[in-house]
């Protein structure tokens, strides 16, 4: 581990800054800097991270640590608001040392698109975006999955257990639905019979109800216990943890479609669950119920807030307002990475994206290099990219689950998709850019990039993917990256390497 999340906020707070007035001129900051050599970092947060300028700073003080474990020295981190490209943004500007010890100024800045997505997406989006996506990947799991990139239909043959796991997720999706339902009838069925003075349910028998209201008791409780786990072990770390919690998570998931399952076949009497029922359960049925409904509603938070953000940005061909939502964060996020490249004083720019941030720069990274060779290359953004830093990215899961869409599309189709993705369409033009992908077994979301390359043609140039084996705890390991040196390390090659064609090379 690189530092725990309370050393990064004790090793932050040590880190001196220094906040530049508008106007002011650079030399009040630091020593005269209008020798050094410019790079930029642009930076785009992931999903569920509402916080404006929290990604900057967790960026540029890993810079700073790398930079100081490397015994370079580390001035202070620096906070501007200023004109770049005719655009108006926040920056935080870094010196450090490149890789011939020469002065290199850096500054970061970052594509913040959290508000577009606030509040605008409901639980049945969701729902409807994680079943729709399950049977898409399911259909696609038995055949062989083709992708058209660099010239042609690259052929990644089946893929039998993405549809294996994809049907056990929608399982428990619609579990989690029906249980919820059942939590309305039950009750329902419960204030009738008190009304009427029946001494059990309309629908539930009294014992049916215990052995239901028992099954309920067990699930919230395992929840509950599953949570602290994963909290104790993010807090701990340690890969001791990663199978034992795996297992105890699959565990979960089997009885989360017990959930759904159990209960309607119960009421169809189909299956007779009476005998486990403990009456200690029924007479506390009240407290149950309603520890399921809260753990349901953090559940359903949970869900919005993470997968309802990806939904939003790419189920636009179903709903309207999330194209609006799409074509809202391309704008926000575009027009700084324009602002950029349109500064002349930069001399390479250096891309990062966390989780649904990687889906969103690889977007613009590919609509700046269409615009910049359409427009004949004033920005140069191909030669002044000096590196892409994917992690925790669900590229790949993207790129396979909802290739559905071009089910019944002809080749023509499929090529005009591809035409606007540079990054795919021609090696020897567009992927002279290294990119570098970090991903974690435990993290379910990320996976390493295969569907973005094509191994006759790649030559050396594929995405290189990197296994940050600190990213330990299952599910929470989707933001333990930031907590690692291995993030910072490449990201810090980056910025401070000189010749972009030998990072190709390596």
């Amino acid at each position: 581990m690189f530092v725990s999340k309370q050393q990064q906020v004790q090793a932050q707070s040590n880190l001196r800054r220094q906040v530049a007035m508008p106007g002011a001129p650079g030399e009040a900051l630091a020593e005269p800097r209008d020798h050094k050599r410019k790079v930029a970092l642009f930076v785009a947060h992931g999903m569920g991270q509402q916080v404006p300028f929290e990604t900057m700073d967790c960026v540029a003080a890993g810079l700073m640590r790398i930079a100081r474990k490397g015994g370079k020295p580390a001035a202070a981190i620096r906070a501007e608001t200023c004109l770049v490209g005719g655009q108006k943004l926040q920056r935080i500007e870094l010196d450090l040392r490149d890789e011939h010890d020469q002065p290199l100024e850096v500054h970061v800045y970052e594509g913040y698109w959290a508000p577009v997505t606030e509040g605008q997406v409901r639980i049945m989006d969701v729902m409807s975006f994680l079943l729709r996506g399950g049977f898409n990947g399911m259909r696609n799991a038995w055949k062989d999955f083709h992708r058209w990139m660099f010239g042609g239909a690259v052929n990644f043959g089946k893929q039998p257990r993405t549809g294996i796991f994809l049907t056990i997720a929608s399982l428990a999706v619609i579990s989690l639905i029906a249980a919820n339902f059942l939590v309305t009838v039950m009750f329902a069925d419960r204030l009738a019979a008190r009304l009427k003075d029946m001494s059990g349910g309309a629908i539930f028998a009294d014992q049916k109800f215990t052995a239901l209201t028992t099954l309920v008791a067990g699930w919230v409780i395992y929840s509950v216990a599953i949570g602290a786990l994963l909290y104790l072990a993010h807090r701990v770390r340690g890969r001791a943890w990663t199978l034992p919690l795996g297992v105890l998570l699959w565990g979960w998931v089997a009885y989360t479609i017990a959930l759904g399952v159990v209960p309607p076949l119960a009421l169809l009497g189909w299956i007779d669950v009476e005998a486990f029922g403990f009456q200690f359960f029924n007479t506390w049925s009240v407290p149950v119920w309603i520890a399921l409904l809260v753990v349901s509603y953090v559940l359903r938070g949970v869900m919005i807030q993470f997968p309802g953000d990806v939904a939003a940005y790419i189920s636009t061909h179903t709903l309207d307002r999330f194209q609006e939502i799409r074509t809202k964060i391309k704008e926000s996020v575009g027009k700084v990475a324009k602002a950029i490249y349109a500064s002349d004083e930069y001399e390479g720019v250096v891309w990062v994206g966390h989780s649904l941030g990687s889906v969103v720069v690889y977007d613009a990274l590919n609509a700046l290099i269409m615009d910049d060779e359409l427009a004949r290359k004033p920005a140069r953004a191909v030669e002044r990219t000096r590196l892409l830093v994917t992690f925790g990215s669900p590229l790949d899961k993207i790129a396979f689950i909802f290739a559905s869409q071009w089910v019944s599309a002809t080749e023509t189709r499929e090529a005009l998709a591809a035409s606007f993705q540079p990054l795919i369409l021609d090696y020897e033009r567009f992927r002279g850019i290294p990119w570098v992908n970090i991903w974690s077994p435990a993290d379910i979301i990320s996976g390493d990039l295969d569907f973005y390359d094509d191994p006759a043609k790649s030559n050396g140039r594929e995405v290189r993917n990197l296994v940050d084996s600190r990213a330990t705890t299952p599910l929470l390991a989707h933001v333990e990256y930031w907590d690692n040196r291995l993030l910072f390390e490449q990201i810090y090659a980056g910025v401070t390497r000189r010749d972009v064609a030998a990072a190709v090379a390596r």
